[in-house]
């Protein structure tokens, strides 16, 4: 099939998910959404990052008039499925990114309280002393835009400045260094972006401009340089984004209308498809990848301001050949398909060998691990 018509029959695919109820979850395309323990406090326009076994939730939007932030950080204990509140920042921001590198929480740019002012700051959460500290000022004030940890550096694209002009800019901050530097413009001006990290790229996708793109472009920071690859089937912004083995979710996000969609994007193919649509259709979202599932905190539940403390996780279709469920098929998996590896006629396989059963003969055998090859996930 020509990749014209793909595009075409992946976006009536994901349009016939935006227009079904939100529950049930149609099993046939894939994947399953979850909930969590809610959070204290509803909020949208958020930042998160996982340290460790907890992921932190800053900032963001407060529900009511007049438009209100707050700084009040949620940490969410993964085994426990609890929430606690932990040192605040020290100022309230909304529309912020946050990133984790080696152990600390970095909150980078973002508006100022209520309103849509946005600022330098660079402030840095320590989670073993429960404390903040401060980082060199971003070169100019960015708010709406996305920050991405990448091979122990942070990169800030797009946004909006202070003179409320939309970027294409990309700025890089080295903790080491504590110092900024510039990179190549990404070729789409857009602020309510996302981002995110994946193999040796930076994939910075949808956002707007006036109108939201569909708009996926990757940044090599190797090379500081920037190619246009498949677009999204459905252009919109604040998305949650999150990259999860060789896929890239796009899920939610607004404008023009509030979505629900679930669009997947499979890097070693450059090719998009569709999964579960969101329980709850929410934009302003930070998703965070935990070990097998992708984690979403808040967010807005309508166009605008309408922030919910709602938690809960999508679970990826799992994928044949996939063992340990991290979304990739590689040597840890060859490894325990060799474990699993039956002669003829041996009878029931153990449930932990299903993955490999290809064709669900209850054998492990020669022809699944043939199938186990055209299943090899490629390097991205």
């Amino acid at each position: 099939m020509p990749r014209s018509d793909r595009l075409r029959a992946t976006a009536a695919c994901c349009a016939m998910a935006i227009a079904l109820p939100a529950s049930p979850i149609l099993a046939d395309e894939g994947g399953e959404w979850v909930s969590h323990a809610p959070m204290s406090i509803a909020r949208q326009e958020v930042g998160a990052a996982r340290i460790g076994q907890e992921v932190f939730v800053a900032g963001g939007l407060l529900a009511g008039a007049p438009w209100r932030s707050t700084n009040t950080v949620e940490a969410y204990h993964i085994d426990e499925d609890q929430w606690r509140f932990v040192a605040p920042m020290s100022r309230d921001l909304h529309h912020m990114g946050v990133v984790a590198v080696d152990g600390l929480l970095y909150v980078i740019g973002g508006y100022r309280d209520g309103t849509f002012t946005p600022v330098r700051d660079l402030l840095i959460y320590d989670p073993d002393s429960n404390d903040w500290t401060t980082g060199r000022l971003l070169p100019e004030p960015r708010g709406a835009a996305w920050a991405v940890a990448h091979q122990g550096k942070i990169y800030l694209v797009g946004g909006r400045n202070h003179l409320g002009i939309n970027q294409a800019s990309i700025v890089i901050y080295d903790p080491i260094t504590d110092q900024w530097s510039q990179g190549r413009d990404m070729p789409t001006v857009r602020e309510h972006l996302t981002a995110t990290s994946a193999g040796s790229y930076i994939y910075v996708i949808g956002g707007r401009n006036g109108a939201s793109t569909n708009a996926n472009e990757r940044y090599d920071p190797v090379s500081n340089t920037w190619r246009v690859m498949a677009p999204m089937p459905t252009a919109r912004s604040a998305t949650l984004t999150a990259t999860f083995g060789s896929k890239i979710f796009v899920a939610g996000g607004e404008v023009p209308r509030l979505f629900a969609i679930n669009e997947v994007y499979d890097i070693p193919t450059d090719t998009w498809s569709c999964q579960a649509p969101m329980a709850l259709p929410r934009h302003g979202i930070a998703a965070v990848t935990l070990d097998d599932r992708i984690f979403a905190p808040a967010g807005g539940v309508v166009q605008g301001l309408a922030p919910t403390a709602l938690v809960d996780s999508f679970i990826p279709a799992p994928i044949p050949g996939d063992f340990d469920g991290d979304g990739l098929v590689n040597l840890t998996d060859l490894a325990a398909f060799d474990a699993c590896l039956t002669g003829p006629d041996a009878g029931p396989i153990d449930p932990t060998c299903r993955p490999g059963d290809f064709d669900e003969d209850d054998d492990i055998d020669l022809t699944d691990f043939a199938a186990l090859t055209q299943s090899w996930t490629p390097p991205f």
